[in-house]
């Protein structure tokens, strides 16, 4: 199963990145190339994680901003000299970066810092790389709805009912709603990842007092405008908007809980081995902690001491849910994307 993904996902990728003319990697053996999402992610990496590994090494972290089809892609395309010694990803890839031999196993004599953290998340990726930071997929609110749900089930019955107006991901837009929408209402319906019936009937029932969203800052818009009241999104952003000047902004960890989605730091097979040291700092106490106070998400070093403010906001990792990632592939996404064009869309 994982051979067909990767070749579904990567085989055309590589050949693109060929055609495009990817920079190849500098051949300077004093610097690596490491992976940022864009951002205040970007920033944390650039003021935090680099500094700390150029003090430590005396080498260069050049940073490479994309996303982890397009470096996948260009490890892909070169693997004996990869142009990328650090991947940052996302569990159902770095699972399928891993099997496809794209990344190395990691351990505490490569990377000390390994051993503070637990195993769960190590163990999601089959030990192809760690958690760096997470984020609670649960409940944000407009401070006008006064007596908010306290749990998914509340929410779906209030949006039915029309207590609210609910602001739901598409699934033709944002493809993290096979975990936090359709794979989240299966799972606490009675159904599976083998069964999303259940999330399917329940998302047409909320149809008619929902609006539904493609990117990552629309809930934030329509609550703020009043089109939705309530929204599924991530506790991070949540308090990032409430920093911002967003005051009126309220996050709920729902009692079923809600959905963890982390991000992933990997090691690439035959990249640098100072990316070794570069994985280790990102996975530092001192480093994570000031990650945390900066994206307002969890990191998975438990030596983290969190700032007070932090603290209180934070989601702790045994209070989420884990989708089954590695179900969550290519033909799963193909069959929920045609089911939402004709059941949801329509």
């Amino acid at each position: 199963m994982v051979r067909t993904s990767r070749r579904a996902f990567l085989g055309g990728m590589a050949g693109s990145a060929m055609a495009v003319g990817w920079p190849a990697r500098a051949q300077n053996p004093s610097s690596i190339t490491v992976t940022s999402f864009g951002g205040v992610w970007e920033t944390s990496i650039r003021e935090v994680v680099v500094p700390e590994f150029e003090k430590r090494t005396n080498i260069k972290a050049n940073v490479l901003l994309g996303g982890p089809p397009q470096w996948m892609a260009q490890i892909e395309a070169n693997r004996a000299k990869p142009p990328i010694d650090i991947l940052v990803n996302v569990p159902d890839l770095a699972l399928v970066a891993g099997r496809s031999g794209l990344v190395e196993k990691v351990s505490t004599q490569r990377a000390p810092n390994l051993a503070d953290v637990p195993r769960s998340f190590i163990d999601i990726v089959d030990g192809y790389g760690s958690v760096f930071t997470y984020g609670c997929w649960g409940l944000c609110y407009h401070d006008r709805v006064k007596n908010p749900p306290k749990s998914l089930a509340e929410f779906i019955d209030g949006t039915v009912k029309g207590k609210w107006r609910a602001a739901l991901p598409s699934m033709l837009g944002f493809a993290e709603t096979a975990h936090v929408l359709i794979w989240s209402f299966s799972d606490i319906m009675g159904g599976s990842i083998d069964n999303v019936d259940p999330a399917f009937s329940t998302i047409q029932k909320m149809k008619p007092n929902s609006v539904f969203w493609n990117g990552i800052s629309d809930p934030l818009t329509l609550l703020e405008s009043g089109e939705a009241d309530i929204s599924i999104y991530v506790d991070g952003r949540t308090w990032a908007a409430f920093d911002s000047g967003a005051k009126w902004i309220r996050f709920i960890n729902p009692e079923e809980r809600g959905v963890n989605l982390p991000s992933v730091v990997q090691k690439v097979a035959n990249g640098a081995d100072a990316a070794w040291d570069y994985f280790d700092c990102m996975l530092s106490p001192t480093a994570q902690s000031q990650v945390a106070e900066r994206l307002n998400y969890g990191v998975s070093n438990q030596k983290v001491q969190y700032p007070a403010k932090v603290k209180e906001r934070i989601t702790k990792w045994e209070q989420t849910r884990w989708p089954p990632f590695e179900k969550l592939t290519g033909e799963t996404r193909r069959q929920w994307v045609e089911r939402w064009g004709k059941e949801v869309r329509s």
